[in-house]
């Protein structure tokens, strides 16, 4: 048994993480957060409330710790600040082993809000720590928003966000490139469960790749219609046009939106698990599954 540090663990992948580690009772869970969270200290969870602009402070909450799993939102310089604190931090606390907030894919270079992962990356190889960065693709959760069933289950850590390409809810859908790309598509909830069984693994690979599902978003709305008996209105976007919009004037978001869309579209959310078979205890649920167990009210 080991601590574990979870850096942003009060709310989005962090909190499915740290649940994930408490269900799995191996190991002490510390949450490093920038608030109180009665929640989670309700639950016996040591909430270590940080201040990112302090090394040495954020050094002093990871005494004890021997791994710290990073799940701040990697938007903007301050978070890519914050992250470089926290592996200078841990580098000094004695860490053992350091992960970084990917918690997607390798589109670093496609997606502008995610430009600051690099930089963190390219500190966490010259660390010194044992590292490992998990890749999961696109989260399923963004299926969920308007969903007719356990709403809260179906979103976990993606509550309170809006759908992503698909909008079931809505009847629409989004399709980039060619409509052939595959994607790789992970509930948050599996990913916790297979961060929680990594922690157990003797030796971390550099990368760890989690697919719960691939199949392309094509197939998605087929199985909206079949399962869902949702006919969807479905726009198909090339790069061209994917490219040719992002050159105009939007806000951050919609940029990040339609990145991510290009991103598909150029297979970058397209890849081999490596994790899945390190675990084959875990059984991640599939699109068509969760679109069964969500969607309807069989």
């Amino acid at each position: 048994m080991v601590t574990v540090a979870v850096a942003g663990g009060g709310s989005g992948i962090g909190s499915d993480i740290v649940q994930a580690i408490l269900d799995a009772k191996k190991h002490d869970v510390v949450v490093l957060s920038r608030s109180i969270q009665p929640h989670l200290s309700s639950q016996g969870v040591d909430v270590r409330v940080v201040d990112y602009g302090s090394v040495k402070g954020v050094s002093k909450s990871l005494r004890g710790v021997h791994t710290v799993i990073s799940c701040i939102a990697a938007y903007g310089s301050n978070s890519t600040t914050s992250e470089l604190v926290l592996l200078e931090a841990a580098k000094q606390a004695g860490v053992a082993r350091f992960v970084p907030s990917e918690w997607n894919s390798d589109c670093h270079d496609v997606v502008d809000l995610y430009s600051g992962k690099s930089i963190v990356w390219e500190a966490v190889q010259s660390s010194g720590l044992e590292y490992t960065r998990f890749m999961n693709g696109l989260w399923i959760n963004v299926f969920g928003p308007g969903c007719i069933r356990d709403e809260r289950e179906a979103l976990g850590g993606y509550k309170g966000r809006p759908p992503f390409a698909i909008d079931l809810k809505a009847g629409t859908a989004i399709i980039p490139g060619d409509a052939s790309q595959a994607v790789v598509i992970t509930k948050t909830q599996d990913v916790g469960r297979f961060v929680a069984a990594a922690l157990d693994l003797p030796k971390w690979e550099p990368e760890s790749r989690i697919v719960g599902d691939k199949l392309t978003l094509t197939e998605v709305v087929e199985l909206g219609k079949v399962i869902c008996g949702r006919d969807l209105h479905i726009k198909v976007m090339s790069i061209e046009n994917l490219e040719g919009l992002l050159h105009g004037n939007m806000s951050s978001g919609e940029r990040f939106y339609y990145q991510l869309l290009l991103a598909i579209a150029k297979g970058r959310m397209d890849f081999e698990p490596t994790l899945n078979d390190l675990c084959p205890d875990i059984k991640p649920i599939t699109v068509k599954e969760y679109l069964r167990r969500h969607w309807t009210n069989d």
